[in-house]
């Protein structure tokens, strides 16, 4: 097995974007000047007020730049136009516009029920896919499609939907989904149609598993997943791992200094090479762990196995978004 040390490479300057930081995606319609920019977004900036931001990180200069939200921020996917994202806010999607910060509605929301806020999610053909949070096990997965501008529930009686990955063939779309308190990391077959999955499995046994499963990305041939695992406990190390589909082996293993509530991994090339960055949080830290974790809240990097960057997300159709 391959073992990787992660080293820090941008320290947020508050305690604000330490909180929570999450979904790390490398930007491809957006520039300043060549360089490239990797966006994330800050759930929350504190425990009390469920309003963050999201964020783009110039990756030549290590500067960020900080666009405030009227909400809590779940995800982002990049859209056709450029320079607009499309954000999960709270239970709702919001265009924000990188170039001059304006956020605009769209009309368009998930659930009514207020006990719920949209977590991870990622850019798939023809929509997003994406899940909701809550500790009563009233969460879901769902799917939101561009042609139908419908918001379609997948799977129900989740935690906190989480990292995926999507995939689809002459069968039927699959889904790789994280469900992170019960620690499920499970495979979903669907329908033709894509509405109700048909089949599922686990990739691994959840008591396996060190801690929570949070955020995740698949590699370049489609056969492993880069899974960060966010540990609640008072440790001084950080975990990620490489796991096999097949058979859900762990074939590499990053281990993070001082952070051990790592949030999500993205690939990255960087100095010629593919590169693993993850983000990392404070959320729920006493000052027992806080001491412990002097590197909490940074994002990190290292160096990987990986020769192939996995192919870049599909940019989201703007239409179904606009008022």
């Amino acid at each position: 097995m391959n073992t990787f040390i992660c080293k820090p490479f941008f320290e947020p300057n508050t305690e604000a974007l330490r909180f929570l930081p999450e979904g790390p995606r490398v930007l491809q319609n957006f520039s300043q000047g060549g360089d490239p920019l990797l966006g994330w977004v800050a759930i929350q900036h504190t425990a009390d007020v469920l309003r963050g931001s999201l964020n783009v990180l110039n990756l030549a200069t290590r500067t960020n730049q900080t666009f405030n939200l009227p909400g809590s921020p779940g995800f982002f996917a990049e859209s056709t136009r450029e320079g607009v994202v499309i954000v999960g806010l709270d239970r709702r999607f919001v265009l924000l516009d990188l170039t001059n910060g304006e956020v605009s509605e769209t009309g368009i929301t998930v659930t009514e029920d207020t006990r719920l806020l949209i977590n991870d999610g990622i850019p798939i053909p023809g929509g997003l896919l994406f899940g909701t949070k809550h500790s009563d096990n009233i969460a879901s997965l769902y799917r939101f499609d561009c042609e139908t501008r419908q918001v379609i529930e997948l799977v129900d009686k989740q935690t906190c939907s989480n990292g995926k990955f999507f995939q689809a063939d002459d069968n039927g779309p699959t889904i790789i989904d994280i469900d992170s308190d019960p620690k499920t990391i499970t495979n979903y077959r669907f329908n033709p149609t894509f509405t109700e999955p048909v089949a599922s499995s686990l990739i691994v046994a959840p008591e396996s598993l060190q801690a929570f499963p949070d955020g995740l990305r698949q590699s370049a041939d489609g056969l492993s997943i880069v899974v960060a695992f966010y540990d609640e406990r008072a440790v001084e190390m950080g975990l990620a791992q490489e796991i096999r589909l097949s058979d859900g082996k762990v074939l590499s293993e990053w281990i993070v200094p001082g952070s051990p509530r790592v949030t999500c991994p993205e690939f990255v090339e960087l100095d010629g090479k593919v590169c693993l960055f993850f983000t990392t949080a404070v959320e729920g830290m006493d000052d027992e762990a806080r001491a412990m974790a002097p590197n909490g809240g940074t994002l990190f990097y290292a160096e990987t196995s990986f020769n192939i960057l996995p192919d870049v997300p599909p940019l989201v159709p703007i239409e179904p978004f606009l008022p």
